[in-house]
């Protein structure tokens, strides 16, 4: 199971910075890495979160790219790996923690709403991927 989702948050630059800082301090991710381009103060993100789940021997990992743009961020949503079928499906209802994905995902729409952000979700155009083969 792959997933990708993009956000691009609109708002106030000195906000915008904290948004990582932030995100680091509620979730607790396994792996972060930070680059800074000083030039043009842009800076990329990453943020690795790691689940496995040992009654249905399943591993989850997201992962959030966020490139920092003095005006926006760009955030790349990528969930990887699960199960799928049967056993998959029965085992996330006997959870009584939400799912990784599910908490980050709950953060980033709580913070934008929290500070007033604009957030808006791409959706990529399947039509065109058909069309280029």
């Amino acid at each position: 199971m792959d997933s990708i989702r993009k956000f691009t948050i609109y708002g106030p630059a000195d906000t915008l910075a904290r948004f990582g800082e932030h995100l680091q301090s509620a979730t607790k991710p396994q792996y972060t890495f930070k680059h800074v381009i000083t030039r043009s103060e842009e800076a990329v993100l990453a943020f690795i979160y790691e689940e496995h789940r040992k009654l249905i021997n399943s591993s989850t990992t997201v992962t959030l790219l966020i490139k920092q743009l003095k005006d926006k961020l760009e955030i790349d949503f990528v969930i990887t790996g699960g199960r799928m079928g049967f056993r998959g499906s029965s085992a996330s209802s006997d959870n009584v923690e939400p799912l990784v994905q599910q908490v980050v995902y709950d953060f980033v729409l709580e913070f934008c709403e929290r500070h007033g952000l604009t957030i808006q979700e791409s959706k990529e155009n399947e039509n065109s991927e058909t069309n280029a083969s």
